[in-house]
């Protein structure tokens, strides 16, 4: 009788499928990666070293981890290291493939002996070997005394390895073996090391007396995941250079469980450049946006895993990450659309799960842990065997499948709008599309609108079917935010040319479908509509939107869509929020918030999430997130412009003032949003000390004719240059001419950040804490971290004790740098590489505390108590730190030190 672990439920078609344990099972798996180094392992010295101790022992040592932490790299590199020092090493491999009956794992050594004669030579004796191949079959099992004699041939064979030198048996995959403890007793009785990798503890009942080997294991050894941390530094060693942020997080979300197998995190990241899917930009080492992700190697045991498993593996796993999941309970369906046998379907799942190729939760639901695996076979065939199964299951549902009643529709509707392109166009099930796509409307937009695709594909020429399912999809896909499948809805019913929608309408979609994928009007699109009169306001608009000169008004965007919603302007309405530049936001104002979606992907979305990160303060993600945007090679857009500027605002914020200028370089003096880029270049200017320049690039701007494509960032550069007025006592009588400009311009335009500008710009002008009170609670609420700090300082330079919002102002520094809130009392708010105004070694010790607490809003009586000095001390200290720094003030001061200016170190008290 074959062997069958008990905690198994055999099933009557689909062999070991259905289990009890499937957590358990979860956890079985094979080994990883062949690496394409040489040397020692990275990042599992330690383990190594556990391992290399117990050389030339009798002993048992067990590796024991989750599938893809390395077990079979780590047994690799061990078998190298002993076999170098003369060792004798022979290493049995564990697989599925060992039948049932051959409890003993017998053929596996034999197969692995003769793989290692040619390195004993002499003192592996034929013979020996030939006993224990002749008593290896399914015979030997039946008696008590034909195993006892396989036991003690086996022992025999060990003993050849250990007799001249240290002997070592090291066992992959021992799990894979039905009861691996009959070869590690054999091998420890003839006295070699036994190293033995096996899938994490669990206990399995199988015949009596059989266990696993961590039941008698002398030792061992966890191989857990690497933490982040570990597997950052393992990659900033292998790049040999900067490398952009979001390179290490983007191998973590593709590899999944193997994230922290640092064997396979750097072949990955070694295929990556080697495909040449790094590039340089701007000193760092970033990922390729052409590339679809980050892919296993072709050599990965994975990937090998999955070929093994043959026709039936890959279109399982194509079928799984396509559609995201898939349930045990469909496997029937897919066996019969197929053509494979349920059970060899069955134990195939088995082999992926074990493998880790696919995982499968406690519901019965599997799904494809790794995305890096699905990129891997994607290059070859995968993408195409996807469509091949969707299009067989979705013939097999078509003729009723094989069971009663007839299959659920959605089932049939979902299978064939998967399959696409690889069903041949069938005008017959149109109507079945159409009508689950109008069922589901409300309920479920995003399926309705993959079955209205779906439908006018199949649907036949001519049909009247085709304008009236456009009709409805082309709105449909705007409010699910698809805008890459809007385009091809687009394009082809302008090739179906039937007339039913009119012109105008489809030159609105298809200029919705090009600013929001970053893709201009293809040129069969725009020549088609082009004629019409009509359709010239929504052509205009997108043809001007990928020039990346203008800005996006509210009046034009209400233009170019007034056809799709009927409302025609009959006067310039509000940019939305004053100042802001807000795509997404202007489209929602002009198609109504139930008509239009926000997209998933694209510039817009990318811009969207950037301006996110901003305001809320999350700023270590914007500088990759720009370069990704920028690498991903689109035109250049008005999105692109602001995307530049925040950027080169972030770095000069952080002290990187050459990735500042390098970012405004090619916003260039003619962009769209002059006001936005002049606020960047006078912070620029004002952190590098070039006080005059600062002055003198905000006045112009903020005297220059008053054009509307200037309004974004306006009231952003009120406030700075209002801050730099300030610091000069004789160019303080300017702040009042400043504040009737912000205020004219709030008049205007409306809008909270231009509404806090107007006060924050009185306030200095008329020294009114009042209203910097209220511009600081409306930022609390509309504004972003950095107007927050600057309102701070407002406060903090007119009220009485301006101690707490000076202290809110530091903390509002510290996360905007990603520091230590807890370190802010002993250490300076100061990020290495940030210039300071003068060198610092030239303040003295009282110099620098005083600078300290000046930054921290006392007054000169609390320096002077604070530090149990006179008044008179206080201010002839602080004269000297003014006339060697530089600054002109107390606020200058205060700024220098919490923007990283003037390191000045924190006095503990």
């Amino acid at each position: 009788m074959p062997y069958e672990p008990s905690s198994h439920v055999r099933h009557p078609l689909m062999g070991r499928v259905f289990i009890q344990r499937r957590a358990e099972r979860r956890r079985g798996g094979q080994g990883t990666v062949t690496p394409r180094r040489s040397g020692a392992l990275p990042g599992r010295d330690a383990e190594l070293a556990a391992i290399d101790e117990v050389s030339g022992r009798a002993v048992l040592l067990l590796v024991q981890g989750q599938p893809g932490m390395g077990k079979t790299t780590l047994l690799r590199e061990v078998h190298r290291i002993w076999h170098t020092r003369g060792h004798g090493v022979v290493r049995i491999h564990g697989s599925a493939a060992i039948p049932q009956w051959d409890l003993y794992g017998a053929r596996a050594v034999v197969k692995a002996f003769r793989h290692s004669f040619p390195e004993f030579g002499d003192s592996l004796s034929a013979g020996a070997l030939a006993a224990v191949n002749r008593l290896c079959r399914p015979e030997s099992y039946g008696s008590a005394r034909a195993r006892s004699a396989l036991f003690a041939e086996l022992v025999k064979l060990f003993a050849h390895i250990s007799g001249r030198a240290p002997g070592a048996v090291l066992i992959d995959d021992a799990h894979a073996v039905p009861d691996p403890s009959f070869i590690v007793a054999a091998a420890h009785r003839a006295g070699c090391t036994v190293v033995a990798t096996c899938v994490e503890y669990r206990r399995a009942a199988g015949p009596a007396g059989s266990a696993l080997p961590h039941t008698a294991a002398d030792r061992v050894v966890s191989l857990g995941p690497l933490p982040d941390q570990r597997i950052d530094a393992l990659l900033a060693d292998a790049a040999g250079e900067p490398l952009d942020e979001a390179v290490a997080p983007a191998l973590r979300a593709a590899l999944g469980p193997w994230a922290g197998n640092p064997g396979t995190v750097l072949d990955v990241f070694e295929t990556l450049r080697e495909d040449g899917h790094l590039v340089r930009f701007q000193g760092l080492l970033c990922l390729s946006t052409a590339t679809t992700g980050p892919a296993l190697p072709s050599d990965h045991a994975l990937v090998r895993r999955v070929a093994e498993c043959g026709d039936i593996g890959r279109r399982l796993l194509a079928l799984t990450a396509s559609a995201g999941r898939l349930a045990l309970d469909d496997l029937p369906g897919f066996a019969a659309a197929t053509g494979h046998g349920l059970a060899a379907c069955g134990q195939t799942v088995d082999r992926l799960v074990a493998a880790g190729a696919l995982a499968c939760d406690d519901q019965g639901v599997l799904r494809a842990p790794c995305p890096a695996l699905v990129t891997a076979l994607r290059t070859g065939t995968l993408r195409d065997e996807a469509a091949e199964v969707h299009r067989a299951l979705a013939v097999h549902l078509l003729r009723g499948g094989d069971r009663t009643p007839p299959p659920d529709p959605t089932a049939v509707a979902d299978a064939l709008a998967r399959a696409g392109t690889a069903l041949p166009a069938t005008p017959s099930v149109a109507p079945l599309l159409e009508h689950e796509a109008t069922g589901s409307l409300r309920t479920r937009p995003e399926k309705a609108a993959r079955w209205y695709r779906a439908a006018l594909y199949h649907c036949a020429p001519g049909d009247p079917a085709h304008s009236r399912i456009l009709t409805v999809l082309l709105p449909l896909l705007v409010r699910t935010g698809d805008y890459e499948v809007l385009a091809e809805a687009v394009a082809e019913g302008v090739r179906a040319a039937e007339g039913r929608v009119p012109r105008a309408e489809l030159a609105a979609y298809a200029a919705l479908a090009a600013v929001h994928t970053g893709r201009p009007v293809p040129v069969p699109v725009y020549e088609a509509l082009a004629d019409d009169p009509a359709a010239g306001d929504a052509l205009e608009f997108a043809a001007r939107w990928f020039t990346g000169r203008a800005p996006l008004r509210a009046s034009e965007v209400m233009t170019a869509f007034a056809c799709l919603t009927g409302h025609h302007p009959e006067n310039d309405p509000p940019d939305g929020d004053g100042d802001r530049f807000d795509p997404v936001g202007l489209f929602r104002q002009a198609l109504g918030t139930t008509g239009y979606g926000a997209p998933v992907t694209g510039p817009l979305t990318a811009y969207a999430r950037i301006m996110r990160n901003y305001l809320s303060g999350n700023w270590t993600s914007i500088p990759s997130e720009a370069r990704a945007l920028h690498l991903s090679g689109g035109p250049d857009t008005p999105v692109n412009h602001a995307v530049r500027l925040i950027a080169a605002e972030v770095h000069s914020f952080l002290g990187d003032f050459d990735r500042s200028a390098a970012w405004l370089e090619p916003a260039g003096d003619d962009g769209p949003f002059p006001a936005l880029r002049v606020w960047v270049s006078v912070g620029l200017a004002c952190r590098t000390g070039d006080w005059v320049r600062a002055r003198e690039l905000g006045w112009a701007t903020c005297e220059a004719a008053a054009e509307e494509k200037g309004a974004v960032g306006i009231g952003r550069l009120f406030v700075r240059l209002a801050f730099a007025e300030w610091q000069d006592d004789g160019r303080r009588k300017l702040l009042p001419s400043l504040h009737t400009e912000a205020r004219r311009w709030y008049e205007r335009l409306g809008g909270t950040k231009l509404r806090a500008a107007t006060l924050i710009t009185g306030a200095l002008a008329e020294r009114d804490v009042g209203r910097a009170h209220l511009a600081l609670d409306i930022l609390r609420e509309h504004g972003g971290r950095s107007e927050l700090m600057l309102a701070c300082m407002t406060v903090a330079s007119l009220a009485d004790d301006p101690r707490p919002w000076r202290r809110e102002a530091q903390e509002i520094v510290r996360s905007l740098r990603g520091g230590d809130r807890r370190a802010m009392a002993t250490e300076p708010v100061w990020t290495p590489g940030v210039p300071l105004l003068r060198d610092p070694a030239g303040l003295s010790v009282p110099e620098r505390r005083m600078t300290a607490l000046v930054g921290r809003g006392l007054s000169n009586r609390q320096i002077a108590r604070e530090l149990r000095v006179s008044e008179k001390t206080v201010e002839n200290n602080l004269t000297q730190v003014f006339a060697k720094t530089g600054c002109r003030s107390r606020l200058d001061l205060a700024l220098a030190v919490l923007e990283g200016r003037l390191a000045a170190p924190l006095p503990r008290s």
